[in-house]
């Protein structure tokens, strides 16, 4: 089992505790069992893809960071020496080049210690990212839950959770960011294990995947 894992379905771990305050995560679990593994390691390719994957498909991210790990364009040392106009040429934006090569630099320089980030708590971790040009809350969130396992990340302006929580409690409109993060406030510490189960309900609800495919 990854960290993750352990954190989410251990005994007594964080979706047992949350199914003990919350009926609703109960019937979700009977009806469409745990969440799969989604755990990421805690490196710059992780943080690379997330911000690639910023206002843009999934399919498109993936496609960029395909021709990039292809020209050997994946790593902290070869994005720090290069320059926004290397990097463009793949598909990514002025700016999102500019975000990648500021943090693949701060990598390299020490400013950013990827490892050291799993012994801080998460509103540290939090504070600590987001106060990186390229990294806003929804990176940051997600890189709390899926590379450090935070159990109470919760990325509450990410589409896909809003319309998870609305299958979830069968609301008759999609909740807004600001409305997420209200009915997250019950789920603390949490919130994480919650964010990992609205992802589950919307892969075979919405997207209608199978299991080995969310």
């Amino acid at each position: 089992m990854t960290i993750m894992q352990q954190k989410l379905l251990s005994s007594g771990g964080a979706l047992d505790q949350l199914a003990a305050i919350d009926a609703d995560i109960v019937a979700a679990l009977s009806r469409f069992g745990p969440p799969p593994d989604r755990s990421l390691p805690a490196s710059f390719e992780t943080l690379a893809r997330s911000i690639i994957g910023q206002q843009i498909s999934r399919a498109a991210a993936s496609a960029i960071w395909t021709r990039m790990r292809d020209q050997n364009h994946n790593s902290a040392p070869i994005i720090a020496a290069k320059q926004p106009d290397d990097l463009m040429p793949f598909g990514l934006s002025r700016r999102k080049a500019e975000y990648l090569i500021g943090i693949a630099d701060k990598i390299q320089s020490g400013r950013l210690d990827l490892a050291a980030l799993a012994e801080m708590s998460g509103e540290d971790v939090q504070k600590h990212l987001v106060e990186i040009r390229g990294i806003g809350a929804w990176t940051a969130d997600n890189f709390r839950l899926f590379a450090l396992g935070d159990m109470d990340a919760w990325p509450a302006n990410d589409i896909a959770l809003q319309e998870g929580m609305k299958r979830l409690k069968s609301l008759d409109e999609r909740p807004n960011g600001k409305m997420l993060e209200t009915l997250g406030e019950a789920w603390r510490p949490y919130r994480g294990a919650g964010a990992l189960m609205l992802w589950h309900i919307y892969g075979i609800l919405v997207r209608k995947a199978t299991i080995d495919e969310i």
